[in-house]
């Protein structure tokens, strides 16, 4: 399986993404596909600090929930072992809050982590593919 993170979702939500079409044949092509339980709250605050402008929140959601049904994009579950290995990744590597949970979420499940984001390559516990590459190899 490969973990998606917040960039991965931004861009397949918005078309005016510099990768959005690369994202799309992504999601088309890649099984499964899981997200980062963290994303959805990275995502509002997102929203909610008006860096992604929604007109009507309640319809966004609705229609997010209703795209990543549509490719099979499974949301993961939160656990406490993602804030535990999250700060070490924290205190290890000097990564964001988010970064570090996107990361963690992946180690505990042992899959691949796949973001644009290329700090993730300096985390030696973590599996990191450029999502790029999935169009081409499989992880």
């Amino acid at each position: 399986m490969v973990v998606v993170e917040t960039d991965i979702l931004v861009s397949l939500i918005l078309s005016t993404e510099k990768h959005h079409r690369e994202v799309v044949e992504i999601v088309k092509r890649v099984r499964p596909l899981a997200l980062s339980p963290y994303s959805l709250v990275e995502l509002d605050l997102l929203v909610s600090s008006r860096r992604i402008v929604v007109r009507d929140l309640e319809q966004f959601y609705r229609e997010l929930s209703e795209l990543l049904e549509f490719y099979g994009i499974r949301v993961l579950t939160p656990s406490p072992s993602h804030l535990a290995i999250a700060q070490s990744l924290r205190e290890r590597y000097s990564i964001t809050y988010f970064d570090s949970l996107h990361a963690a979420t992946a180690i505990a499940q042992r899959d691949t982590l796949a973001s644009y984001d290329r700090s993730y390559s300096r985390i030696e516990e973590l599996r990191w593919i450029y999502p790029a590459k999935l169009l081409v190899e499989s992880p």
